[in-house]
């Protein structure tokens, strides 16, 4: 399975959630006319939201053999820093195993 296609089975998951909110969080360089428009955060996660107790998440998905870049790792602890939980998933399980661990109910 692909990251694109694992982000979406996240999404269909967890992104309906009544007691949550999770959507996808895009970065690039756009041009618009004579501009050039960035946007996003270097290192930003693929999905961000916000866990039924208010916390911000944050899930970095990646295919099989993916990897984290150092934007993504120095991303990670600062989210962690401020009390965010990041997830790294490889799969839908790698997202619900993480909530488990945290106390929420999947």
């Amino acid at each position: 399975m692909n990251e694109k296609q694992i982000q979406n089975d996240i999404l269909s998951k967890f992104g309906t959630r009544s007691d949550m909110r999770l959507w996808r969080a895009n970065t690039g360089v756009a041009k618009y006319k004579d501009r050039v428009v960035k946007f996003g955060v270097a290192g930003q996660a693929d999905l961000t939201g916000i866990l039924p107790d208010g916390r911000r998440l944050e899930i970095e998905v990646k295919g099989p053999k993916g990897k984290q870049s150092k934007e993504q790792i120095a991303y990670q602890a600062m989210i962690t820093r401020f009390g965010g939980l990041y997830i790294l998933a490889y799969a839908v399980q790698d997202v619900t195993d993480a909530l488990e661990r945290h106390g929420y109910d999947v």
